[in-house]
């Protein structure tokens, strides 16, 4: 039997994009849980801050914290689904793949609109900048030609 390409091997840009996408899930699982955790400790910072500038509008405590919880929630969600789909990615799944290129897209979308939103200083920049560059190797990885050979099941 001749040598051939085995399709089982797992491509460079599939391995990229799986362990983009683990990674990332990780870090916005994380990010949620901690937000989750200390969503009152950061309401009453927001609310001594605005009562200290003696704005015209203090924000409501329990409206803060509302809020907080759903990003926390909304940031846990997403980074599970980046994770269950990393995984698949290598386990040759087709949906994890359309999947996976769902999840890079909306996060190069929510990139755009923190960077368009602005302010924050040097890290407001660099955190979107980063998950712009993260969706976009996501997804060009996962719709390469060498990733959909793969996924169909096809020597290399």
């Amino acid at each position: 039997m001749a040598a051939e390409s085995a399709p089982s091997a797992l491509p460079q840009q599939v391995r990229l994009a799986a362990i983009m996408l683990l990674g990332l899930g990780g870090l916005l699982v994380l990010s949620g849980v901690l937000v989750f955790v200390v969503r009152t400790n950061i309401a009453d910072g927001v609310v001594t801050a605005a009562q200290e500038q003696a704005t015209s509008e203090v924000p409501s405590r329990s409206e803060l914290v509302g809020s907080l919880s759903v990003v926390g929630v909304i940031f846990v969600a997403l980074g599970a689904g980046s994770l269950i789909t990393g995984y698949y990615v290598r386990k040759r799944k087709s949906w994890a793949r359309f999947a996976g290129v769902g999840l890079g897209v909306l996060l190069g979308v929510l990139g755009v609109q923190f960077l368009l939103a602005g302010g924050g200083g040097l890290l407001a920049l660099l955190l979107p900048v980063g998950a712009i560059g993260v969706a976009v190797t996501v997804v060009s990885a996962l719709l390469s030609v060498s990733a959909a050979r793969w996924f169909r099941g096809e020597p290399a």
